[in-house]
């Protein structure tokens, strides 16, 4: 099984779950905040989604360069777009609403 991206861990970059649900979602959880939190770097789609076994997909965004800043803006942004949010955390992906799911209980899709 390929494992998500944030399974392994990368120097310099980090990998959170976001919720998408309208083609805008993405944009939205990286601008809500303003004026913007990060200072440098950038954030993007990882090309994989994690479907949990409720049906909600996660997609993988990666971010680099300000790590803080950016986590802080991603996590803030979903959660005033009311997006569910969720990170690798071993063998497991802990939702931003306190649920665990097991990797391998889950769907990994990349596209």
């Amino acid at each position: 099984m390929d494992m998500p991206p944030g399974y392994e861990k990368v120097d310099g970059v980090e990998t959170l779950y976001v919720q998408i649900l309208q083609p805008t979602d993405f944009w939205g959880v990286t601008t809500k905040i303003q004026p913007p939190l990060a200072r440098t770097g950038g954030a993007a789609e990882s090309g994989c989604y994690v479907c949990l076994p409720t049906g909600e997909r996660l997609c993988a965004v990666d971010y680099h360069s300000d790590i803080d800043g950016w986590r802080k803006q991603i996590l803030l942004g979903a959660e005033g777009m009311g997006l569910l949010t969720g990170e690798i955390t071993g063998e497991d992906i802990v939702t931003s609403d306190g649920r665990t799911y097991g990797l391998s209980e889950c769907l990994t899709e990349f596209y």
